[in-house]
């Protein structure tokens, strides 16, 4: 399913402007990385609703501007710390002939089935969520699946046990890092809950972006 976000070409920025555009029910955006800078906005609740499916954040989407298409891929979500409404949002452009850099969701299969968890009574326990990937757009996979089904109780599985698809690379392998994407621990250490300290958390104003 291609993801198509509908938008118009703005040529100001600044504080001001993204307020207003924010009032009118639009969200200010950006489009980096490719011959220039692209300053646009959207309607918000429709990219409120494409922000909803998984898939969006891990596949190229097309960005519509005046009888133009920008195919990128979603960089940067900026929202209020307290009401959660979308500030800004940042695209990144992309080529066909051009590796890029995304985070690809993690899929984790048969841990109901696990030894860990349905012989041992442990608890399946996930780590990252996500991994960074480098790979050429037509590759970029909407997620990994990660087969847990060998797992035993204090068991985990890592970044590199999980087989790179053909033409992605992940990152922190490249890198030297190998992560622990997920375990099965035990009971007990689930249950082990911290003190409650009461504190009192200041509400921070708007952060405003161009």
């Amino acid at each position: 399913m291609e993801h198509i976000i509908e938008a118009i070409t703005r040529e100001k920025e600044g504080r001001g402007i993204s307020r207003a555009l924010r009032r009118g029910g639009s969200v200010p955006g950006v489009i980096y990385g490719g011959d220039k800078v692209i300053l646009f906005s959207c309607d918000a609740r429709k990219l409120k609703v494409c922000l909803q499916d998984e898939a969006f954040h891990s596949s190229i989407v097309s960005v519509s501007m005046e009888s133009k298409k920008y195919r990128a891929v979603l960089r940067e979500v900026q929202r209020h710390p307290v009401r959660r409404d979308i500030l800004h949002v940042d695209f990144q452009a992309v080529r066909e002939d051009r590796e890029i850099s995304a985070h690809v969701p993690l899929h984790y299969i048969n841990a109901d089935i696990s030894p860990g968890v349905k012989l041992q009574h442990g608890i399946f326990t996930t780590i990252e969520n996500q991994i960074s990937v480098h790979c050429f757009p037509q590759d970029l996979p909407e997620f990994i699946e990660v087969d847990v089904q060998a797992l035993e109780i204090g068991k985990s599985i890592h970044l590199s046990e999980i087989a790179q698809p053909e033409g992605v690379r992940f990152d922190e392998i490249v890198r030297g890092n190998d992560p622990v994407l997920a375990a099965v621990v035990g009971a007990a250490a689930e249950e082990v809950e911290e003190p409650v300290v009461a504190t009192e958390v200041p509400v921070s104003g708007e952060t405003e972006s161009a």
